[in-house]
């Protein structure tokens, strides 16, 4: 899939891309994740909670009938005492449900996303009104799928129920006869059991949710390789400040170059303004590799101390033209192999002279 010529996007989105697309609240989240685990967490709470439930009706009740009763001249009083003691046995009663709905919310979305704050995602983009863009979402692969997770929710859900609640059928039936505490706590099972059948068809619904999100996000941002060139550009920082730290670099590695001398093998030098020295490690193996290069008074500099450190020195104006194109620390490229070879091997040779010639 080709993006505004960028090429094809064949790579996974980078970690500087997810975190842009994280500030832009662009995040991989399964809703399917949180509603699951808080309709389990809810309804277990509601399940637990059934007897403490009954308690409070109790209470409500006989408070009510109390006054219903009860003889006393200021009715208004006592039908605001009703309203509130109704009230607060109301708001104990859902509190617990509510809370852990509010705190599973909570907890659950933190745990796929981390702690983000982002304003991107309600800010107004008049691009949602426009009908033609409404037209294509209403259609798409995400919306489909969407449609599809529903109908298979409602079918389970209508299944569960069904099964659950004929399986349940009788106990309700008897539940008129019996104490509103016992009740209570068969009410209390039938919600457990409605739970456990139709959350864990939830839960693994969810599961293979969170799954498919991540993969679907991670597909909606692939990016090209120039895509990913750019971005490294880009983070690699200014071109100015670029340009001054390669100087500063290349300053350090110049005022060592003397010293570096030392070790090499071979200087090659251009006449005037070019000197670049070579080290072949034979017991490494591999290629030559440049130790120090310098222009100008650098490289006047490294043939002063070439001389010093008896280093031979080889004029080659081409090969020194290309070595200069390399860093300190570089091996020689395989289009110099032979041009170096063929210095190395004649200062071998003039080295085995020398030493022939002192042994003799």
């Amino acid at each position: 899939m080709a993006d505004g010529g960028t090429g094809e996007k064949t790579e996974e989105p980078t970690p500087e891309r997810l975190r842009k697309l994280r500030k832009e609240g662009n995040v991989s989240k399964s809703e399917d994740v949180t509603h699951a685990v808080s309709f389990v967490v809810v309804f277990t709470v509601l399940a637990a909670i059934m007897p403490f439930l009954a308690d409070e009706m109790m209470g409500l009740f006989r408070f009510s009938v109390y006054v219903a009763f009860g003889a006393h001249e200021h009715g208004d009083v006592l039908a605001s005492g009703i309203l509130a003691e109704g009230t607060w046995a109301m708001a104990k009663a859902v509190a617990p449900v509510l809370a852990a709905a509010f705190v599973m919310g909570i907890v659950l979305n933190v745990a796929q996303v981390g702690f983000m704050f982002t304003m991107k995602p309600i800010t107004p983009n008049f691009n949602n009104v426009n009908p033609v863009n409404g037209f294509k979402q209403i259609f798409n692969q995400k919306k489909l799928v969407e449609l599809l997770k529903t109908i298979v929710k409602f079918i389970i859900v209508s299944y569960l129920s069904y099964l659950a609640l004929k399986d349940a059928l009788r106990d309700v039936a008897l539940i008129v006869r019996s104490d509103l505490m016992i009740g209570a706590r068969v009410v209390g099972g039938i919600i457990w059991d409605f739970t456990i059948k139709i959350g864990g068809a939830f839960l693994i619904i969810a599961a293979a949710d969170a799954f498919y999100q991540k993969r679907r996000y991670l597909k909606e941002n692939m990016m090209s390789k120039y895509d990913v060139k750019q971005e490294y550009k880009q983070s690699e920082g200014d071109p100015q400040q670029k340009a001054d730290r390669r100087r500063f670099h290349q300053e350090i590695a110049n005022s060592a170059a003397p010293t570096a001398v030392k070790q090499a093998d071979v200087v090659v030098r251009n006449p005037d303004h070019i000197a670049i020295a070579l080290k072949y490690n034979k017991e490494k193996g591999g290629a030559p590799e440049v130790i120090a290069k310098g222009q100008r008074i650098w490289a006047e500099k490294i043939l002063d101390a070439a001389r010093d450190y008896g280093v031979p020195v080889v004029r080659n104006v081409p090969l020194a033209q290309a070595l200069d194109k390399l860093d300190v620390g570089d091996e020689v490229p395989e289009e110099l192999f032979e041009a170096v070879a063929e210095v190395l091997n004649f200062v071998y040779a003039l080295v085995e002279k020398q030493k022939q010639k002192k042994g003799g």
